[in-house]
This record gives C-alpha cells, structure tokens and sequence, in this order.
C-alpha cells in the first residue's frame, strides 16, 4: 500500500489552489519536523525560505551525514521524503521559518518546531514529536503526573508569537508528542487569533488528564480537531481523549504502527480502518486503568526511578543506549540493587498492580471486536 513518499511522487505536481491542504499534507510537514534544520530555516517569522531552498541546503550541507542520522526511534526514509518533497510544486514552493530546537536537561524538556506558509494565504506549524532523547522520553512520562510540562508552555508561547507576525488562517499539527503540543498549544491560542484557527492535527499524540480535556479551552477545539491514530495505539492512547478521530490502516505491527511511513494513504486522505486491533484495546484499558488507580507521587515515584537508572549510564539518546548495552546493563543492575528499601517497595508494588490489571483485563477483552468512540 501507498505512503507518504507514494503520496508526494502522486501529488507533487498539483499546487494547493487545485487540491486543497489535507491530512496527509499535513503529516509529511509533521515528520519533516523531526530533521535537524538549525543554520537552514531561521528561528524567526520574517526571513522565509522555501522548502525547495531549505531540502537544496539541507543535501549539500557539510553535516549531512549527521543531520541524517534521525536515531533509532525516527524512520530514516524522513531524509528521502523531505528531499523528493523539496522537488515538487505543492511542497517545493512553500516558505519555513520559525525553526526552533532544544534539548535541557535541568529542564527535562525537547522541544522543537517549524513553520510553513502555505500557498493558500494560510501557515502550518508543526511541532516535533519525541525524538532520540532520553529526556525527550522523560518529558514524556512526565506528562503523567505533572499539570504542565516545559515542551507544552513553549509550544503555547511558539504559536501566539506566530500569530503575531503571520497573517491568515492557522493550521497546528504534530505527531506522538507533537500532537498533544498541537491541541494544547491550540488550547492556549490568544482569543484574538482564535477565529483565525482552521485545523489541528493529531498524529497518534497522547492525551490529557480527564479535567483539563473537559475544560472549555479544549472542548471549544473540537470542530477543529483531526485525530488520528494506527490499528495498535499505544502512544497515542495514552491518558484521556476526545471521542472524535479516525482510526488509519498500517502495514506495521504492534507499536511499530506509531510510525506514520506505515499508515496508508489515498490520493487525499489517509486510508481508514473499522476499529482499533483487539490488542490495542487491552492495553489502552490496561495501561489508563493502571495509572489512573495511581496517586501523583506513586506516578512520579515510578518515573523518576525507571529514568533515574537510565541515568546512570550516561546516555543521552536511545541509539546510545542501546549501541552500549553490555556495558550499561551492570550500571543499571548496580544502580537498582543500591535503591533504597522504601522506594524500591513503592515501584515494585505499582508494577505488580499493573500485571494484576493485565490479567483482568484479558478476559474481558476477548472476542471484543468494536471500540467504542
């Protein structure tokens, strides 16, 4: 089946006055995002570069093997897709600006957004989903028992300076975190660029604790949100949703699918599937249903310690960790013998109660075909 680099070879010679912005539009600017375009996209709004400009730069650059190297989490085909789009007329023609990157570790935060002005008067900016970092990661799970995290507040404060200096209809998207940057991001937009609000797109992003998805600044986004998420969701899964998305096909299995170069594509649309897979049921009961029955500090007790034995191996990105794993599995093993009673008790005691929700779950989910929305 077809995929985004099928959809740009489709599509790239119809410019958007012909075929208006669409989903799949939307999730290549998405996974664009996740390449490093420091010193080629400027940070600011005003001094544009056109995509076509950008992806010339980006092949020729001293670092391109560096700025290639997407780790182990990112498909690699992100370089192919962006080159082969730089090529064309709808994607070719568009103008970034806006880039930015971090990485603070004292902070536990990974941020990182572009944005594109669109040929139809309109700008889309896409927020980076988690990359190789291990604090990328970290920030994640923090999403679990903090209110706010740092790549979320940055997000807010990215998208109103953005409407400040753009004109014209907004469009936000992103994939995994970067979708839930999207909607939060969305959530915090100044009212007096909230009519200019045309789409949110949420790629397999996870959610938000129940009472702030209930507030009115995020069911007033729901005419604009576009979820979407693979058969096997788990990523995406993750905490409260709204009721409103689009299940899409994968040729992928298990969490493998959370990888968008999986998800089939139309001419303009994602191909949809009936229901999510009996197995990304099981566990997205079980995983909520397990930490919903947690308190803050058993949720925040069970992260900082998980990251705090990643921590003493000195690793800074997935690939790191997993290219030293001999070495680094005796620093772990070490690190996890010197826990201190009372802690190693307290994470012992969660993790058993999530094998217990596991197993009840299992019957209960058998032969279940439908997820209801």
């Amino acid at each position: 089946m077809a995929n985004q680099l099928d959809y740009v070879i489709w599509r790239g010679d119809i410019p958007l006055r012909l075929v208006p912005f669409n989903e799949v539009d939307a999730i290549i600017l998405c996974q664009i995002s996740y390449l490093d375009l420091d010193g080629i996209v400027s940070g600011d709004f005003k001094t544009k570069l056109t995509l076509a400009d950008a992806a010339a730069r980006f092949e020729k650059s001293e670092d391109f093997k560096r700025r290639s190297n997407t780790g182990a989490m990112i498909n690699s085909k992100t370089v192919d897709l962006f080159l082969q789009a730089g090529k064309t007329e709808r994607f070719g023609t568009l103008k970034l600006c806006g880039y930015v990157s971090r990485t603070d570790i004292s902070r536990e935060e990974q941020f990182s957004a572009v944005t594109a002005l669109l040929t139809d008067g309109s700008f889309f900016t896409a927020f980076r989903g988690t990359d190789d970092s291990i604090v990328g990661w970290k920030e994640d799970f923090n999403l679990g028992f903090m209110e706010t995290v740092p790549a979320q507040k940055d997000a807010a404060d990215y998208i109103n300076r953005a409407a400040s200096v753009l004109h014209g209809k907004i469009r936000i998207g992103g994939h995994s975190k970067g979708g839930n940057l999207a909607i939060y991001s969305a959530a915090w937009l100044n009212e007096k660029y909230r009519r200019r609000l045309t789409a949110i797109y949420n790629n397999d992003g996870p959610g938000f604790p129940k009472d702030l998805l209930e507030s009115r600044r995020f069911t007033s986004l729901v005419p604009q949100l576009h979820s979407f998420y693979p058969r096997f969701s788990i990523v995406g899964m993750l905490f409260r949703h709204f009721d409103k998305y689009t299940v899409v096909e994968s040729d992928q299995d298990g969490i493998m699918q959370h990888d968008p170069f999986s998800w089939h594509v139309n001419p303009c649309s994602f191909v949809t599937a009936e229901d999510f897979e009996e197995g990304s049921i099981y566990w997205d009961r079980t995983l909520n249903t397990w930490f919903e029955s947690l308190t803050l500090e058993q949720r925040e007790q069970f992260v900082e310690t998980i990251f705090g034995l990643l921590q003493v191996t000195d690793a800074r990105t997935n690939s790191e960790l997993e290219a030293n794993w001999l070495k680094n599995s005796p620093k772990i093993v070490k690190a996890l013998a010197s826990i201190d009673s009372q802690t190693r008790d307290g994470v012992m005691t969660t993790i058993r109660l999530l094998f217990k929700i596991a197993k009840k779950n299992l019957p209960e989910i058998r032969g279940l075909k439908v997820f209801s929305k």
